[in-house]
């Protein structure tokens, strides 16, 4: 059995983009193996993420702005991003370049699999896929399911539904996308709109909620039915593409080092962050830090300062207490976050890369009693875990 330096297990963005920051770096030249049950042949979702700089894949990004616009409870307009651009980027166009690039490197191989197990042992990492194993030095795993029925923990989901219309009239700004439109009925939970253009006629527009349980399609078609009809004056509009996603919002404890020879990528190694789902940009983060990490010390580490880290987990374990419980409505406290701070210093906060005082500051500007209980909540789900 040929034994490989790298697996990856699971060929989606975090596996891709591990292979991609790989190839960029010393060890271009090890053998690579990537293992995945799909083709990736079809746009089957939409990256949105901030950034300041010029990143890896600007080449390919769908489109781009400067400017944002938000509709909450008692603000609403353009917010001011500062440097940041707010970026697009589409499935397809991912899987694409990936492809195209990866395809330049002999030494890294495909296999359309379906992954059966990762076990970590003395001789390796294996992975036993359609009953046949794979060995390597390392392996990175993004399939590992996490659980989200501990009821210890708090466990969310953001999911939602998109169509990309084009319309009779031309009635979208090219360079307006509206990031949070809050001005739907929100049934207790988090439930925002956001649209961006493509050109005067073509958008896409997305219903998404942070609750704990998933809706009847046809409940997210009628959602965005109304969206439309109330707010976007498009005349006849026909639908071109539909896509839906489900990301886990989750404190469940996460384990990035599942042996000596595997390592969890991806939401399966807690880069999702727990209270907002944001995944694209942390992954991007950590991934290129491994990468480094290997280079330099023949290791995949990443630097995790322990308070800091508990700190930020316990901000996210708050907010999704708030979430669950509905302690004050979910349009209000993102309202207040953009109304009360800069939003390039929300962007930085939930980037996690704020300071102690700089969060402080900023959590003041949420409504102090229902994050209060939050905190004494979590707390004490804290000490009785222990």
């Amino acid at each position: 059995m040929k034994k490989y330096d790298f697996i990856i297990a699971g060929g989606g963005m975090a596996g891709l983009s591990l292979a991609y920051y790989l190839s960029q770096s010393p060890l271009r030249d090890r053998s690579i193996l990537i293992l995945d049950k799909e083709t990736k042949q079809r746009n089957d979702r939409t990256w949105c993420f901030w950034e300041q700089q010029t990143g890896p894949f600007e080449p390919i990004l769908f489109r781009k702005w400067n400017t944002v616009e938000f509709f909450g409870t008692t603000y609403e307009g353009l917010l001011d991003i500062g440097d940041y651009q707010y970026k697009m980027l589409r499935g397809i166009d991912f899987y694409e370049f990936m492809k195209n690039h990866l395809a330049q490197f002999p030494t890294i191989e495909f296999r359309q699999v379906t992954i059966n197990r990762v076990k970590d042992t003395p001789q390796g990492g294996f992975v036993i896929a359609n009953d046949e194993p794979y060995i390597a030095s390392y392996v990175f795993d993004s399939t590992f399911a996490l659980n989200l029925k501990r009821p210890e923990n708090h466990n969310l989901l953001q999911h939602f539904k998109g169509w990309v219309i084009q319309t009779e009239k031309p009635c979208f700004d090219v360079n307006r996308p509206c990031m949070m439109d809050f001005r739907v009925e929100q049934h207790g939970d988090c439930r925002f709109l956001y649209v961006l253009p493509f050109d005067e006629r073509t958008a896409l527009v997305e219903y998404t909620i942070f609750n704990d349980r998933l809706l009847a399609d046809a409940e997210y078609d009628t959602a965005l039915i109304d969206y439309i009809s109330r707010f976007l004056d498009t005349g006849n509009y026909t639908i071109q593409e539909t896509e839906f996603g489900i990301i886990p919002m989750s404190d469940e404890p996460t384990q990035e080092r599942a042996g000596r020879r595997v390592v969890r990528i991806g939401t399966s190694g807690g880069y999702t962050k727990p209270s907002t789902g944001y995944t694209f940009q942390r992954t991007q983060r950590y991934l290129h830090e491994i990468v480094q990490n290997l280079v330099a010390i023949g290791k995949p580490r990443r630097r995790k300062p322990w308070l800091r880290r508990v700190f930020k987990k316990y901000l996210d374990s708050v907010l999704l207490n708030v979430l669950q419980y509905r302690r004050h409505p979910a349009d209000d406290v993102f309202t207040r976050l953009y109304q009360y701070n800069p939003p390039g210093q929300i962007f930085r906060f939930l980037d996690e890369d704020t300071t102690f005082t700089e969060d402080l500051k900023i959590m003041s500007t949420v409504p102090l009693g229902p994050f209060t209980v939050a905190a004494l909540d979590v707390l004490r789900k804290k000490v009785l875990r222990i």
